[in-house]
């Protein structure tokens, strides 16, 4: 596997991880209005704002790799 070759994939599974994070927040949000505690809802949502950021990074990442 060449160098071009190993950032291109590289490139795909950030994509693909990114996809997941925001597939993974998208759940949480379902969930959160299903949860009986205030505590608990609170902490869903930091999860959700998580899992967004973790999907816009990885989306950075991919595109910076797409660029070089």
């Amino acid at each position: 596997m060449d160098h071009n070759e190993s950032m291109r994939e590289f490139g795909h599974l950030m994509e693909k991880e990114a996809t997941h994070a925001q597939e993974v927040a998208v759940e949480l949000e379902a969930v959160l209005l299903l949860l009986p505690g205030e505590k608990s809802r609170h902490l869903a949502q930091l999860q959700v704002r998580a899992s967004r950021q973790q999907a816009k990074e990885f989306r950075e990442m991919a595109r910076r790799v797409k660029e070089s």
